[in-house]
Formats: structure tokens, C-alpha cells, sequence
């Protein structure tokens, strides 16, 4: 059911309900037939401005989860490990000695099992981890959570659950507590000071993923090099279609404007996810499992607490985090029977290793999981684990379709003069290639973008109304080594828009109907209708991203643009 949020101007309302929006295509799908991308909801069209507060429930806000100072404040803390009523043996013997796979009903962290019975949650020691094997307990939760609990994902110290309507309740016992005094439903900007987040209706898999020290002492960027990270929490949310994953942070405006763009420039069909570190795991409708270390201060989002480069850093002497950002991974193929069900854990102290499992039958026909690390790349590394319970995820591989079509826009248009176009622009998916026409010779050049820092909601996708990229147009490397050998031309091109560095880094801004890369001043168009086709919601005037522009260009050492923005 949607959530409750404040809606701007009326009339735009009613314009949303009389808007046209492109209907599901009904068509029976066919192993030619792509999967179709779900149609925007009136929810993703129009996010609201801030969530409304459950009034009966006001103590739900008071936790100091999220708080900058929350030791301060909390007088309920307690260790992890201790405390809470011991699971009444009627209870104990319906929950898991162990949990081997993170799911809505099970999760763990590095310390702990979590478990949801009756709408409440249980915990106990992780034994593969700590080697403790305690009895479950209760864990305390909130009032209106108590007996309300749909789902719960934990990672790192930070446990969420999900009451009856999806509502996240979240707890960090490192930053807040393990009793009611920690748990908060406060959510999004500014400083984790809206109030409330949620898992959409039609996610199928989500995951909780904690990247901070001191667990966290460093995560592995685009160029390969060791980098601290600021801390972060975020949600990875799989849709209902199975080509997109929506993300979501507390600092972030709760909407569905971020997205992870899958692999294979967003058209695999995936079937399952999980996530931990920072780090999102996937498995395809085919069975194939990706992996990709991707959420906001990783992509070069967040220009105010971390320094971002397109330029290359290898020879730097303090090296800024390397855009674009790491991309995805596939992995080895599983060497036996398969489901959807997966599961992610990470390890200290960075990036690089995670445990990767995958619910399975093995030759014998016994059931329990396949397993390996991360940076293990061969088929012969994966091995089976006997758990002698019943599988519980689909198996693999799933009916077609397998495959979707990218979401790329064309614009075109002219380049001092000369005849360009952008053929595969993806507001999700970069890089898109920037084709130029010189003389009779083709200039192929690659736009590079990531999404910039936003603290006001805003509609899925794009509009008409400008979304704002750090980017960079980047001459290809083998290019750049022979441009000498290029016509006068393309040379004299070069020369005048990059001069003796590859990479022109910029500010793109993109509508439906108009691309604008700011630094070089140059706009590229397309028909995207008028305000009144698929209207969505005017975004709110936002100085974070007016801030995040003016530290972006300080960074990159670079002038503002001589245009204006759109």
C-alpha cells in the first residue's frame, strides 16, 4: 500500500490521475519476448515532500539510532549479547539452530542470528562466527512493532524490520542500543531526520548492507585502489519486474530516484539478491550470480564528506576515489541444482572478500547450499554444505523471458557545428556513447555519469524537469594514444574541448526531451512530450545539490560552466 506523505500542489494531482503512462505490455511472453519493465506507479511519479508521522505512535521517533550523538542520549544500552527473555521452549523448537541464508524471515550480521516468530524477533549468538551456542531470546522492539514484524534484514550493526505495511524500524545496537531505547523509524534527509522509510510493495528480495569502520577499514574503488569510507547504511530493493534495483539510504530522500543499473546495462531478469558491505549479489532468472560494490558514497555521489576524480589517479600522490565506479562481476556458474535464494556476508577488513552462498542440491540429491568467497573466480571453488533442509527458493532457471531492453534515450543534435548524436543515454546505466560527425569521420567519444547528490524527493527517471549527473566525456584510451594520427579535424576537435587531458569533467543535466553537458556547453535534444504527457511531481529548489555542483567543480579544479544551467 503506498505510504503516507505529504503531496505538493493539487492540481498536479489530479493531473497525475489524468495523466496517459505507458500500460504493462500483455503480450504472452515467448523466449523472444523481452520482459517488460514495470509501468511508473503514481507513488514513483509523485514521492511527496516528507513522510507523516504515525501519531499514535510518537515514541517510534525518539530512538537514537541514526542520532550524531546517540550515547548521549540512550539510557537503555546494553551489550548484544546479554539481556532480553530467554524464547519459551514451545517457540525455541519452531526456530533454527543455525541460520545459513539471509531471507525476510532469517538474517544475521557477524554476531548475531536474527529470527522472526509471530511478529516478534529473536537473537542469539552467530556460532559459525563467535562459536557461542546460546538459547534464542526475545529481542525488546518498539510498541507498535511489537507482534507487527513482516520481515527483518541485518548487516554489519544495524538490524531493520518491517511491520505489517513494510514501514522499516531500524536498530544500530554500535550507534544506539539493542533495547527499545535504540530503534527509530526515522528516515531520509536531513541528517536522518524525516520520519520514515519503506520497502515498496512489489520488491520480492531486499537487503540491508553496512559499510563503517571499525569493521569496514577500507573499500576498493573504480581504479583498484584502498579507500576509507565515510559509513554508510543502505537498503537494496529488488522490483517486481526483475530488471531494477532500487536503492535507499537514511540521509536520502525516500523515493525511488536511485537505482543500481543491473548487469548488462539493466536487461537481465533477476530472479534474487542480497547484499552486505556496500556490496549487492544477484542471481539471474538463468542462474547466472553477479555481484557489484555500488550504493551512494561508493558512486561518487557524496561530494561533501569524500573527494571523487574522472581523471586518472594512478599518478596522484594522495589519490581521490576513481569514477566511474566499480561495475559488476560475474561469477563462476554453480556446479549443481540451483534456487534463487542467496545469501551475502562480509569480511573484514575491506571490500574485496565477501561469503557467497547459493541454496542448492548437490550431485547426491542433498540439500543445503553452495558456498565460496568473492574474489574466488574459479567454478572449482565453489563447494557444498549438507544442511538437510528443505530448499525454499525457486528453482533455477525460472521460465523466460531472461532478458528486458535497456532504457536508453536518443538525442541528437550539433557539436560546432558538426552533426552529433547520443544514442543510448540511460538515466540508470553509464556510459552512454557520444557519436560526432567531423568532416566525414566519426568521433566516438564516452559519456560518463553518476547520479549527484539530492536531499529533495523527485520522480523515477526522467522527466521535464532537469536531473542533475557528475560526468565526464572521456576520449577512449586507444584514441587518445593515436590522436596525432587522426585528420586535422578530429585533432583540432580534441584540442579545443580536451586539450592535454582525456577527460572533460562536467555537470550533465537531462530531461526528457534535452541533454545538457554544461562544461562544454553543448545540448543535444530529442520529442519528449509537453508537462501535461506523464506528468511527474516539480522538484522542490534543493541547496544540497546546489553544493554538491560547487564542490564537485572545487574538486575537479575546474571553473563553472559559461552557460547556464537548464
Amino acid at each position: 500500500m503506498p505510504r503516507p506523505s505529504l503531496r505538493i500542489l493539487g492540481a498536479s494531482l489530479l493531473l497525475a490521475a489524468c495523466g496517459s503512462s505507458t500500460p504493462p505490455d500483455t503480450t504472452p511472453a515467448g523466449p523472444a519476448t523481452p520482459a517488460q519493465r514495470d509501468a511508473p506507479t503514481l507513488a514513483s511519479r509523485f514521492p511527496g515532500i516528507r513522510t507523516v508521522p504515525d501519531v499514535l505512535c510518537p515514541e517510534d521517533y525518539l530512538g537514537t539510532t541514526g542520532l550524531l550523538t546517540p550515547a548521549l542520549l540512550d539510557a537503555e544500552r546494553y551489550s548484544p549479547l546479554d539481556g532480553g527473555p530467554e524464547a519459551p521452549a514451545e517457540i525455541a523448537a519452531l526456530l533454527p539452530r543455525d541460520v545459513h541464508l539471509r531471507g525476510g524471515q532469517q538474517s544475521f550480521d557477524g554476531g548475531h542470528y536474527y529470527a522472526v516468530h509471530a511478529g516478534r524477533i529473536y537473537v542469539k549468538a552467530n556460532r559459525e562466527v563467535t562459536g557461542i551456542d546460546e538459547p534464542w531470546r526475545q529481542l525488546r522492539i518498539p510498541r507498535c512493532l511489537d507482534g507487527q514484524v513482516s520481515e527483518i534484514s541485518a548487516d554489519g550493526t544495524v538490524l531493520i524490520a518491517l511491520d505489517a505495511g513494510r514501514g522499516m524500524y531500524t536498530l544500530d545496537y554500535a550507534n544506539g542500543a539493542l533495547g527499545t531505547g535504540g530503534w527509530t523509524r526515522r528516515w531520509g534527509p536531513h541528517f536522518w531526520l524525516d520520519l520514515g522509510g519503506w520497502v515498496f510493495d512489489d520488491v520480492r528480495d531486499w537487503a540491508t548492507t553496512h559499510l563503517t569502520a571499525p569493521d569496514d577499514e577500507y573499500f576498493v574503488d573504480g581504479g583498484g585502489r584502498r579507500q576509507t569510507p565515510a559509513g554508510i547504511l543502505n537498503v537494496f530493493q529488488l522490483r517486481g519486474d526483475g530488471l531494477r534495483i532500487t536503492y535507499t539510504d537514511p540521509w536520502l530522500p525516500m523515493d525511488e530516484s536511485r537505482e543500481v543499473c543491473g548487469p548488462e546495462r539493466g536487461t537481465l531478469v533477476m530472479s534474487g539478491l542480497s547484499g552486505s558491505g556496500s556490496t549487492a549479489m544477484i542471481v539471474t532468472a538463468q542462474g547466472d550470480i553477479h555481484t557489484r560494490l555500488y550504493e551512494f558514497d561508493v558512486s561518487g555521489g557524496n561530494a561533501v564528506f569524500l573527494d571523487y576524480s574522472w581523471q586518472d589517479q594512478d599518478a596522484a600522490a594522495s589519490p581521490k576515489i576513481q569514477l566511474p565506479p566499480p561495475q559488476w562481476v560475474r561469477h563462476p556458474r554453480v556446479p549443481g541444482a540451483i534456487t534463487d535464494r542467496i545469501s551475502l556476508r562480509k569480511l573484514s577488513p575491506g571490500t574485496e572478500h565477501r561469503v557467497m552462498r547459493v541454496e542448492g542440491r548437490d550431485a547426491g540429491g542433498n540439500d543445503g547450499y553452495w558456498e565460496k568467497d568473492l574474489a574466488q573466480m574459479s567454478q572449482g571453488d565453489w563447494r557444498f554444505v549438507v544442511t538437510g533442509q528443505p530448499l525454499q527458493g525457486r528453482m533455477l532457471p525460472l521460465p523466460p523471458p531472461h532478458r528486458g531492453l535497456p532504457e536508453d534515450f536518443r538525442y541528437e543534435g550539433r557539436i560546432d557545428g558538426y552533426a552529433a548524436e547520443l544514442p543510448d543515454f540511460n538515466p540508470y546505466c553509464s556510459p552512454a556513447s557520444l557519436r560526432i560527425e567531423i568532416d566525414g569521420s566519426a568521433l566516438e567519444l564516452e559519456l560518463h555519469t553518476t547520479d549527484g547528490l539530492r536531499q529533495e524527493r523527485r520522480a523515477r527517471g526522467l522527466d521535464h524537469y532537469p536531473r542533475y549527473y557528475r560526468a565526464a566525456v572521456m576520449v577512449p584510451r586507444a584514441l587518445w594514444s593515436a590522436r596525432s594520427q587522426q585528420p586535422a579535424a578530429v585533432q583540432a576537435f580534441i584540442a579545443r574541448h580536451f586539450g592535454e587531458r582525456r577527460v572533460l569533467e562536467t555537470e550533465v543535466y537531462a530531461t526528457l526531451g534535452r541533454i545538457d553537458i554544461a562544461q562544454a556547453c553543448w545540448s543535444l535534444t530529442r520529442d519528449g512530450g509537453g508537462l501535461t504527457d506523464d506528468p511527474t511531481q516539480p522538484p522542490l529548489p534543493d541547496p544540497g545539490t546546489a553544493l554538491a555542483i560547487l564542490l564537485a567543480q572545487q574538486e575537479d579544479g575546474r571553473s563553472p560552466p559559461l552557460c547556464l544551467p537548464p
